[in-house]
């Protein structure tokens, strides 16, 4: 299991959110997790803009446990319809690591110390259906219940349910010849690399 060390910490409230079911590969689910390019145009019904499609450039990096990418924009986490109270030009620190095969966590750093952790964690049932485990924690709005805050993430997974289940092929080409890429897709490019160094055959299944 990778490391979620603020689970069960009393300055957080820890929940794990119903399990999703995808009719979509674990490793094209893992790499829509990481994909920092999708937002404007997946999430808008949830806490992205259109209007805010641009992607800055960022660094990915390998560790001991897999990848690490620490990505800095003004996309808002903040749900749409609500006021976003952060200082104006803030920039939104995404950290995201990559513990490979089929985990993922997600950092979302909010103004004042305030911090979202979600663990990614893709459960192959078979090669084209996936499981999704996602422990959430976070230190802020611990009045929220936890029916609403799993019912928010729960949108936000579903956005990313529907962009994985349209991807063709439906497996994850380690190939980076068959399919185009872009500099956005950095840490995509690392975890397909990843994959094929622990040995995965050219198209990833499960």
């Amino acid at each position: 299991m990778p490391p979620f060390p603020i689970w069960g910490n009393e300055d957080y409230s820890s929940f794990l959110a119903p399990t999703i079911d995808i009719n979509g590969s674990a490793g094209r689910q893992i790499e829509g997790f990481v994909d920092v390019a999708h937002f404007a145009w997946v999430h808008t019904a949830t806490f992205a803009d259109r209007n805010n499609a641009f992607v800055p450039s960022y660094k990915v990096s390998r560790t001991a446990e897999g990848i690490h990418t620490d990505y800095l924009s003004t996309v808002s986490n903040y749900p749409k319809g609500m006021a976003d109270p952060s200082p104006e030009g803030f920039k939104w620190l995404r950290e995201y690591d990559i513990y490979p095969p089929l985990c993922a966590r997600l950092i979302v750093h909010f103004p004042e110390g305030k911090q979202l952790w979600i663990l990614n964690a893709a459960s192959p049932i078979s090669a084209r259906k996936t499981r999704l485990f996602c422990p959430i924690a976070q230190n802020f709005d611990k009045t929220l219940s936890v029916e609403d805050a799993c019912a928010f993430n729960l949108k936000i997974f579903n956005e990313d349910r529907e962009m994985v289940e349209n991807q063709k092929p439906e497996e994850l080409p380690l190939d980076l010849q068959a399919e185009a890429h872009i500099m956005a897709d950095k840490t995509s490019i690392a975890y397909r690399k990843l994959l094929k160094e622990m040995g995965l055959g050219k198209s990833y299944t499960s």
